[in-house]
């Protein structure tokens, strides 16, 4: 039964003891015909109450008893009371044979197994992650139901209003049962409601159809849960900005009390820590009790491993670029005297080239072949997870497969392949264009021959320009600071802009994180924060230096700030940011002029030494931003 509906029944029982007692009284006083009456009311409830209660197969003879002899008794009660000569000592006698049996109505009914209906609102199936281990657990409690209804959302047009209507039902996982949106949650008022979105209406990029505002949803349940589709993602802090639903939630799903301190004080005693089935299998895995295999030990020679993932996903939506994506992998890291590649491929990927893409299953089995043969890296097709996902020490492969959650957790780094950038050739031209696009344009800003900035490029180096002659020449450069090497060098992609040296010191300005980075040799790395204000994408649209300042450019963020590099400290510039600037371009024409040189393996632009490194919000390196 359902706790709702056991606190119902257990409320009208409430009533109609009361109304005994009303009865018994009525009876004393001789008011026949009123006490007639409401023996009617309980006569009627109580054949309600008898319905609404779920009988247990083999239990009806006790419940039909039970309700059998206390109708008997108000009858009773009603014939002593509407007889020609009115007993009303029998009536009272009677009316207490009604209130023995009562009682153990009572009883029986608190003693029913409460069924609590769960209600999982997800809206992207690629955000199901951060359900599906709440999820599995609720599944497993044989007291709980527990369903999932994708619902609708939208991609809201530059003008704010709504796009076309979404549903990604059909792309959640095929084992799980899922709802249609016509189940009603004003009839049935789910006992616990998940939802992963926070944003209802305030998010610029999407909205869940209004209908699923937190405001509304909190009409048909007591408890909704705001479940962050982040909480996998290891140590990474929520950020201050008080978000629309912490206002409607009873509770906020947080991974640890680092967390939970992360939030709106006001919102911080909605915090609950929750354990995840799922992630505690690896978090909990002991490397004692299950040591390297000896084998794959052998083969990595104590290089570190790269965990690589090929998922069904991927390979059904273009069997082409996967497979060609599997031969750069592969020949990326034949030989690699640092990285030891372990290849986990999906345990159905055979047998589905052979169902679905049956062209393209000799390509794959001589690639799978070719793996043996040249000893390219460790082959786990073990149905263990948990030691392949332990022992690696980084993840390469798609960004929605459900194992990468389990690296992120782990603080392990990620690394995500595009398949649909086909060669280094293709990713470098465009970065190579890229980059002239953009050192031309800060070069039209000032003098050409003593370019200022450097671009922080992809939080794994600086990338430091000058120019000579319809010639852009790129430098890398790696600072020092606090005993990091250059081999160590890493930091969120796209966390930082543009980066300025003075005084012996790197200053990182922002871009899409919430405070500046200052890097000095011999010296622990300095955060200064910006005043309340969470990492989000494109928090500044670029910065530059003037004298002593550098001045950031806001594009999300409320105003421009100004940095002293005397103080090191920076200012907001209330009131100050412009709308709407133009965004310039330097004509396509005018960089055919130009070449690029690198002064450094150009192929280092790619990804060091991944054929491509793709970041996307929501994984380890941008958590924290709350698209």
């Amino acid at each position: 039964m359902r706790k709702r509906k056991k606190e119902q029944i257990l409320s009208l029982l409430q009533s109609y003891e009361e109304a005994h007692s009303t009865e018994r009284t009525l009876i004393e006083e001789g008011k026949g015909e009123a006490a007639i009456s409401l023996l009617v009311l309980c006569q009627e409830g109580m054949e309600k109450v008898e319905k609404d209660i779920p009988v247990k197969a083999g239990e009806e003879g006790k419940w039909e008893g039970l309700f059998t002899s206390y109708q008997e008794s108000i009858y009773r009660v009603f014939l002593a009371l509407s007889g020609e000569t009115v007993d009303p000592e029998g009536a009272r006698n009677f009316l207490g044979q009604a209130e023995s049996v009562f009682r153990k109505i009572q009883e029986e009914v608190e003693c029913l197994p409460v069924h609590t209906l769960i209600l999982f609102l997800p809206y992207k199936a690629s955000m199901w992650d951060s359900m599906a281990s709440v999820y599995q657990a609720a599944r497993q409690d044989p007291s709980s139901e527990a369903l999932v209804m994708p619902i609708t959302y939208f991609e809201k047009r530059e003008d704010g209003s709504f796009g076309e209507p979404r549903n990604e039902r059909e792309q959640f996982p095929k084992g799980i049962p899922l709802l249609t949106e016509d189940f009603s949650l004003e009839e049935e008022q789910p006992d616990i409601l998940y939802i992963h979105n926070p944003y209802d209406g305030a998010n610029r990029v999407t909205s869940v159809h209004p209908r699923y505002y937190s405001s509304n949803l909190k009409k048909y349940t007591r408890n909704l849960v705001f479940i962050p589709y982040y909480t996998s993602v290891g140590a990474t802090s929520f950020g201050s900005l008080f978000l629309p639903a912490y206002r409607e939630v009873d509770f906020i799903v947080t991974q640890n009390e680092a967390h939970t301190r992360s939030l709106p004080e006001e919102v911080q005693d909605k915090a609950r820590t929750l354990g995840s089935p799922k992630l505690d299998s690896v978090l909990s895995f002991e490397k004692k009790e299950t040591p390297l295999p000896k084998e794959w030990e052998k083969i990595a020679a104590g290089r570190k491993l790269c965990f690589y993932n090929t998922s069904l996903e991927e390979m059904l939506e273009d069997a082409a670029s996967f497979l060609r994506k599997m031969e750069e992998v592969f020949t990326l890291f034949k030989g690699n005297r640092e990285y030891c590649l372990l290849w986990r491929p999906h345990p159905l990927l055979e047998n589905t080239f052979l169902t679905m893409r049956r062209e393209f299953l000799p390509r794959f089995k001589a690639l799978k072949q070719q793996f043996f043969e040249e000893k390219i890296g460790i082959y786990d097709g073990a149905g263990d997870l948990d030691t392949a996902v332990v022992y690696a020490d980084l993840y390469l492969g798609a960004s929605g497969s459900s194992i990468a959650p389990l690296f992120s957790v782990m603080e392990k780094p990620l690394f995500i392949l595009d398949q649909k950038v086909s060669s280094f050739r293709e990713e470098g031209d465009a970065r190579m264009h890229d980059l002239l696009q953009y050192f031309l344009l800060k070069a039209a800003k000032g003098n050409p021959e003593e370019l200022d900035e450097t671009l922080v490029f992809e939080g794994r180096f600086l990338l430091h320009a000058s120019i000579k002659a319809h010639c852009l020449y790129l430098d890398k450069v790696v600072p020092e600071a606090g005993g990091l090497s250059s081999e160590d060098f890493s930091l969120p992609a796209d966390e930082y802009g543009e980066a300025y040296f003075d005084q012996g010191r790197w200053i990182l300005c922002p871009k899409a994180g919430n405070h500046f980075l200052i890097l000095e040799k011999g010296r622990k790395e300095r955060k200064v924060l910006l005043p309340s204000f969470p990492s989000k994408p494109d928090t500044f649209l670029e910065c530059e230096r003037e004298g002593e300042y550098i001045f950031c450019k806001a594009e999300n963020y409320p105003c421009d700030v100004r940095f002293s590099l005397k103080k090191l400290e920076g200012e907001e510039l209330k009131g100050q940011k412009e709308e709407n600037g133009i965004r310039y371009h330097i004509a396509e024409e005018e960089l055919k002029r130009w070449k690029v040189e690198c002064r450094f393996p150009e192929e280092e632009l790619v990804a060091g030494f991944l054929p491509s490194r793709r970041f996307l919000y929501g994984l380890q390196e941008t958590a924290r931003y709350t698209l």
